[in-house]
């Protein structure tokens, strides 16, 4: 997958550091439309990882449960899916520690036969 190069050069670079911090995470699916819901995933780990520490674990919290109830999952699923949002937030930490932008949508289009993720962000606020 590569970085959107039509929309404005913020939006570019929000779409290369998401590609960074979710790489090998994004590969994983099986289909365009799997591939999206990781997007969606990794975003919203992004927006998490864009609130204090303490204030993580809540949110964290509510987005796992709200995910049980949509989809009837196990205890394991719901524990692999909190899993893999900390990596994810970790991640953001590590690589943009004092990068506050939320993630307000995403998708991936197809051009030319290539997959090019387009985000929309502002300032987290």
């Amino acid at each position: 997958m590569i970085m959107d190069k039509t929309s404005t050069g913020e939006r570019s670079k929000v779409s290369e550091m998401i590609l960074r911090m979710a790489e090998g995470f994004l590969d994983i699916g099986k289909d365009l439309e799997h591939k999206e819901n990781l997007l969606r995933f990794a975003c919203t780990a992004w927006n998490i990882a864009c609130f204090e520490p303490a204030k993580r674990h809540s949110l964290i919290s509510g987005y796992v449960e709200q995910f049980r109830k949509a989809n009837d999952a196990s205890e394991v699923a719901c524990k692999n899916l909190e899993d893999d949002m900390g990596q994810l937030i970790e991640e953001k930490d590590r690589l943009y520690p004092h990068v506050m932008i939320r993630i307000l949508d995403s998708k991936i289009e197809l051009v030319g036969g290539k997959e090019h993720i387009v985000v929309s962000s502002t300032p987290f606020e």
